[in-house]
């Protein structure tokens, strides 16, 4: 199956920043309670450890990404002795400030727009984009990885969505996971009732976007293929694979790069 790069909604600048909040609340919960990113926390966490990494910076971070998720599985987060800073182009400003407030040794947030593709030089720290990459086609991908490059940081790419028919046909079934989950999401929030029972269109955008994102999304080998033709990428050690989540033929896609010691 080969990748398609098709339009999601929630990328779209017009779309209310109600219902895209209601679209990242509901990918949040999922993360959440599937614990989709525990395995891959494991791997992260021994690279964070090699690196003596003390901040990650959170790219793409919808409604705080799989930041929960690392605090359960990564000690030294847990501890407070690596900060997670949340950042997005559509911050979710009340997930990030919620998370931020109930774990200020944890997380902190930008609550301007931050691109992935131009990092403020002021954020320092190894960069993580979790179910964001495929958002991006090859030549804007190449961007972000060449500008973690160019910075000197170190950058993981975790995607949970695959060219799958597995995960295509579960995403048929989210609508009605969004119309179950909608009122214990967190943050509570009115808005969200309204667009996803009064005009049913989180639901309905949640599964449009879930099959595009699992049409969108690289394959390990062509993470490598991206990484290939980027200058200066050989500065870098990288490692692509799948990390299996559970028994089913499935998991989550990522990509590491680390910058090797610069020669004395």
């Amino acid at each position: 199956m080969r990748r398609m790069h098709l339009f999601e909604i929630e990328d779209q600048p017009w779309l209310p920043s109600s219902i895209r909040n209601g679209i990242t609340d509901f990918l949040q919960f999922a993360v959440e309670q599937g614990n989709l990113y525990k395995n891959f926390s494991v791997r992260l966490a021994k690279v964070l450890r090699a690196q003596q990494v003390e901040q990650i910076v959170d790219l793409c971070a919808g409604g705080g990404g799989p930041g929960l998720s690392m605090l359960k599985n990564i000690p030294e987060i847990n501890a407070g002795k690596v900060k997670i800073h949340l950042t997005d182009y559509y911050p979710n400003l009340p997930a990030f400030a919620e998370l931020a407030s109930t774990n200020p040794h944890c997380f902190t947030y930008t609550a301007e727009p931050v691109s992935a593709l131009d990092v403020p030089s002021h954020l320092k720290g190894f960069r993580t984009l979790f179910s964001s990459f495929h958002h991006f086609d090859q030549t804007d991908a190449q961007t972000i990885i060449a500008d973690a490059i160019n910075s000197r940081q170190g950058i993981a790419i975790a995607e949970s969505t695959q060219r799958h028919p597995l995960l295509i046909a579960y995403m048929f079934v989210t609508p009605i996971l969004v119309l179950i989950t909608s009122p214990f999401q967190k943050p509570f929030r009115w808005s969200r009732l309204f667009w996803t029972y009064a005009i049913p269109i989180v639901p309905i955008a949640v599964a449009f976007d879930g099959i595009v994102s699992c049409l969108r999304t690289y394959t390990p080998a062509e993470l490598m293929g991206l990484v290939a033709n980027i200058p200066n990428s050989s500065q870098y050690d990288w490692d692509a694979g799948v990390e299996r989540i559970g028994f089913l033929p499935i998991g989550v896609t990522y990509l590491i790069g680390t910058p090797k010691s610069l020669p004395e």
